[in-house]
């Protein structure tokens, strides 16, 4: 059983990346080009950084989501859509990492391999996943 205190921070984590990631692929379009439209790329960029924290944020959201969906299939009780629901955040989860992994790892190599549509489709997803779930966490954490 994990700990009110656990239940928590990562409640907060998910939360402060969800709203940057939300925060920087609204900006990004205002401060990433130059007057030519051309885009203008550093040796780190925010999205560099960013990465790592959605990297960690969505192996805390699998794990979560994992333990939450097998609790509402081990109880009984549980109704439909509590269930279809632990099931829907589970398997957004999984299917947002596998989104992720091969595209940061492209994109971190450097070759010019990741896709820019599915990096809009993360950062779109990601923060409505990685916020819901911090507020279950936070609000089930006396539970």
């Amino acid at each position: 059983m994990e700990s009110v205190a656990v239940k928590r921070v990562i409640s907060v984590y998910l939360a402060a990346v969800g709203l940057a990631v939300a925060v920087q692929f609204l900006a990004f379009p205002f401060y990433a080009y130059d007057s030519a439209g051309e885009r203008m790329d550093g040796p780190v960029t925010v999205w560099t950084v960013l990465d790592w924290f959605m990297a960690f944020g969505l192996a805390a959201l699998v794990i979560t989501t994992c333990r939450e969906k097998k609790r509402r299939a081990a109880d009984p009780s549980t109704d439909v859509r509590r269930w279809l629901g632990a099931n829907f955040m589970f398997y957004g989860a999984v299917m947002l990492a596998l989104a992720f992994m091969p595209n940061w790892f492209e994109s971190a190599l450097g070759t010019g391999n990741d896709n820019w549509t599915i990096w809009h489709l993360i950062d779109t997803v990601l923060p409505v996943l990685f916020l819901v779930e911090a507020h279950r966490l936070w609000h089930g954490a006396a539970e």
